[in-house]
């Protein structure tokens, strides 16, 4: 029960300590495969858990968004000060080639596109892919690739890949 309490602590988060996504990172430090940990949560479980980091970083969050015209969704939508976050999560079993990572890149900023148009803000969209397992590659086709252990740095340097992230 302490590693669950100081990942939550560590992590931000008010979720409880018997949450399924905090459950899973908690055994994942513990040196769990992220391709086992991946299997004991659903994937409603893993997207409500990486809202809950964003939540916890300051981000104001919308789950589940759906667009039209043509129909697309995005899992979550995280609105910051400076920029917006359109995330994919990805409850990947095992970590993904560099050509899936770059089809998942391409989706999510093709959905991006259909964001800006019913979005009142101009702030940045920006995409990431969150998952559980670590993966080789940090950024792909201008998206992040970030693992939920490094969603805080990631956060708290994003500015220093706006150059990457953002298209000029």
């Amino acid at each position: 029960m302490q590693l669950l309490e100081k990942n939550r602590e560590s992590l931000g988060v008010a979720s409880e300590p018997t949450d399924p996504g905090l459950v899973a990172l908690s055994l994942c430090s513990l040196g769990v495969q992220p391709e086992e940990v991946s299997s004991l949560l659903t994937w409603k479980e893993f997207e409500s858990f990486c809202a809950d980091l964003l939540r916890a970083a300051g981000y104001d969050v919308r789950e589940d968004v759906r667009l039209r015209k043509p129909r697309a969704q995005i899992d979550l939508v995280a609105t910051g000060t400076s920029l917006v976050l359109s995330v994919d999560c990805k409850h990947w079993k095992r970590g993904a080639s560099l050509s899936t990572l770059s089809k998942v890149a391409q989706d999510q900023h093709k959905r991006n596109g259909l964001l800006r148009k019913t979005s009142p803000r101009s702030s940045p969209i920006v995409s990431v892919i969150l998952t559980l397992a670590q993966q080789g590659e940090r950024f792909v086709d201008g998206a992040a690739v970030v693992p939920l252990y490094s969603l805080r740095s990631f956060l708290n340097s994003i500015d220093e890949y706006r150059e990457v992230l953002l298209p000029s």
